[in-house]
């Protein structure tokens, strides 16, 4: 966690909290005259988070939720200087040797015997704002071993010390790794409360708590969540017993059902853990395939033990699955769709996460497609898709007005779907209607009326737009124009003074006439109502923990200029365990906006040439390629990656003005 390390942090800190309405301003002034009677230079100083929890006045989860969401983190060489553990000389040594090897900087302290272990944690405490316990003098309850499995708590290091109702306590050698908690909440069903002791504390008491045996061999990371016994919360099944007390041994013989539950739970945890958009299970013959779609590409990844349960009962965790549906687990000749919602802890919180499951028989059996619909990743603002910063402006003035249709093309999982969202959560305001049609719901939105396709009972985009102009909206959003009835049905909303969003399946932003052309809508309906269209791609960045500079190949920095820049420091990721060895981590919009001038128009009402009307555009477009190379100058993605998903008649067209100017 983070905590204040400047007297301007602090007084920004209290102010915070005192605007999330956390404390009031009585308390603020209260804790900061105490901090003051041990200032920095004392061994009893405080931190003013620190001192607010003492106080009672906020608990370590408001904390935690303030410092992440307003980045106020302290640096861990700020805090050994503080308490005077290092000199400057020392740490200045150290964060060099951080930036040439990557390297954590309390790994390198330690490693040069800079700095003990103890003093290192007893600084990660201060840092994160966990105790620091010398557990070598704790009398351990030998029962919370039944809590974490053995081989587990021995590969994350990790020691259960106390347990609550409703929480446990444990100690990390790695209390940074807040994902391994993220995973054991998740797990548990259990509030997981961190602090921390040295190496040697945290060593003596796993041989108290797990006397039994040899010390564990070390097994892959990525067996990680097949060791945890205990299953995720679905949320609807409150009747059924919980199978997997983690008392019982990895391996027993229980009913096969329980043991698909267990699987089940475990690729979902495992998907989530991965940021992961979807599952694939695919049946072979005596084994199943499982792929990740993870930063839009599927990857394979070493499931170990975990693997290997899953070839050996698919056939009964496609029938588990099923069940979690709701859908006919006799039928395996016809494709089913269906979804399930689970509960996972996070932050101390209980968050939704909904699953959309498809079913389809294959030669070798039925294979599953999960989509994963996290609400922490709904979209957001315009302002929160890192587009350019006059991307952006032109983008939120764009969904600012009032009337009108905008468009947003690109082919599929080009992330079509989350700009629109974000382009409505622009356009909305106080005192506004938003109607919308979507297939199916993603995510759902408290100021919205929001409503789902089902063709089955006729309920279409066209026949939702009717309706809706009868609610009188102010904004009308269409998930997708996919015929000429939804295309002139959502024209004549935009003509009638309506804000109509939607999307279209279309190479680039011009495409979009042709593709209205060609489903019937007349040219000057077209030009009367469209005011912006918006083209993007999806590129994968560059992933931190890897990148590294390097200089691209001369045939590949001519594909895109006609000699080698000089503004771009060259950087690609080489591959690490965190990134599973792409490169490449998270994803980031690439997008060109056009909106129609008048010249613009009168050529779509004349119905004049592709390449004049294209000629016309340069003018009123902030084009593709400008945003891609932006990206590539901020050091985000790479040129083999823009090559990769920019069509090429984009880039022959940019290299061909780059020629003309040169």
């Amino acid at each position: 966690m983070a905590i204040e390390h400047t007297e301007q942090n602090t007084k920004q800190l209290g102010l915070l909290l005192v605007e999330e309405g956390f404390i009031n301003s009585n308390q603020l002034q209260v804790a900061l005259k105490l901090q003051e009677k041990n200032p920095k230079t004392s061994k009893n100083h405080k931190y003013l988070g620190q001192i607010l929890i003492d106080k009672g006045y906020i608990s370590a989860d408001q904390l935690h939720h303030i410092m992440n969401k307003y980045h106020k983190k302290s640096r861990l060489g700020d805090i050994l200087l503080r308490d005077e553990t290092i000199t400057e000389q020392a740490l200045d040594f150290a964060l060099k040797e951080q930036k040439r090897t990557g390297e954590r900087l309390g790994d390198i302290l330690l490693k040069k015997s800079l700095i003990s272990d103890e003093t290192l944690r007893q600084a990660l405490s201060t840092q994160l704002n966990i105790p620091y316990i010398d557990i070598s003098r704790l009398e351990i309850d030998p029962i919370l071993s039944r809590r974490i499995n053995r081989d587990y708590a021995f590969r994350h290091k990790i020691i259960p010390i106390s347990m609550t109702e409703g929480s446990i306590t444990l100690a990390m050698d790695d209390p940074t790794n807040s994902e391994l908690a993220s995973e054991l909440e998740m797990f548990t069903r259990l509030k997981i409360n961190i602090v921390t002791s040295s190496q040697s504390a945290i060593k003596g008491a796993f041989s108290r708590l797990y006397p039994s045996g040899i010390i564990p061999s070390a097994i892959n990371e990525e067996d990680t969540l097949s060791d945890i016994n205990v299953g995720m919360d679905f949320g609807f099944n409150p009747e059924d017993d919980d199978p997997y007390e983690t008392s019982k041994p990895q391996y027993i013989k229980a009913e096969d059902n329980k043991r698909a539950d267990m699987l089940v739970q475990q690729l979902l945890a495992w998907a989530l853990k991965r940021h992961a958009s979807d599952i694939h299970l695919e049946n072979l013959d005596r084994h199943m395939v499982v792929r990740f779609r993870v930063d839009g590409l599927l990857q394979e990844f070493k499931l170990g033990t975990l693997q290997d349960n899953i070839n050996r009962f698919r056939r009964e965790i496609i029938s588990r699955i099923k069940v979690l549906c709701k859908l006919d687990i006799a039928e395996r000749r016809l494709p089913q769709d269906g979804s399930f919602r689970s509960h996972v802890i996070r932050d101390g919180e209980k968050t939704d996460i909904d699953f959309r499951v498809s079913v389809v028989p294959s030669h070798h059996g039925e294979n599953i497609v999960i989509r994963i619909l996290d609400s922490q990743e709904a979209p957001s603002t315009i302002e929160h898709l890192d587009f350019s910063e006059t991307l952006t402006k032109n983008l939120t003035h764009l969904f600012k007005q009032n009337t009108g249709i905008i468009l947003i093309t690109g082919p599929t999982g080009s992330g079509k779907s989350t700009t629109l969202q974000s382009g409505l959560l622009t356009a909305y305001r106080p005192g506004l209607k938003v109607v919308t049609a979507e297939d199916p719901i993603e995510y759902v939105y408290d100021n919205f009326m929001q409503c789902e396709i089902n063709e089955k009972i006729g309920l279409t985009f066209a026949s939702y737009i009717r309706v809706f102009l009868r609610h009188d909206p102010e904004i009308i959003m269409i998930g997708e124009i996919r015929d000429g009835e939804t295309a002139e049905m959502a024209i004549r909303a935009a003509q009638t003074g309506h804000l109509v969003l939607s999307t279209l399946h279309t190479n680039d932003s011009l495409g979009a006439i042709s593709r209205l052309s060609g489903l019937g809508i007349n040219p000057s309906m077209i030009s009367s109502s469209l005011i912006g269209v918006v083209s993007q791609r999806l590129a994968r960045k560059i992933c931190p923990q890897c990148a590294e500079d390097y200089t691209p190949e001369q045939s590949l920095i001519s594909e895109f200029f006609t000699s080698p820049p000089t503004d771009i420091n060259w950087q690609k990721g080489i591959g690490c365990e965190e990134c599973n060895y792409t490169g490449y981590k998270g994803r980031v919009a690439i997008a060109e906006l056009w909106e129609p001038s008048q010249h613009d128009i009168l050529l779509i009402n004349k119905q004049a040439p592709l390449e004049e009307l294209k000629l016309s555009t340069r003018k009123s477009t902030i084009p593709l390629i400008q945003e891609a190379l932006q990206k590539l100058r901020e050091g985000k993605t790479t040129l083999d990656e823009l090559i990769r998903i920019i069509p090429y008649a984009y880039i022959e067209d940019h290299r061909k003005q780059l020629a003309v100017k040169g």
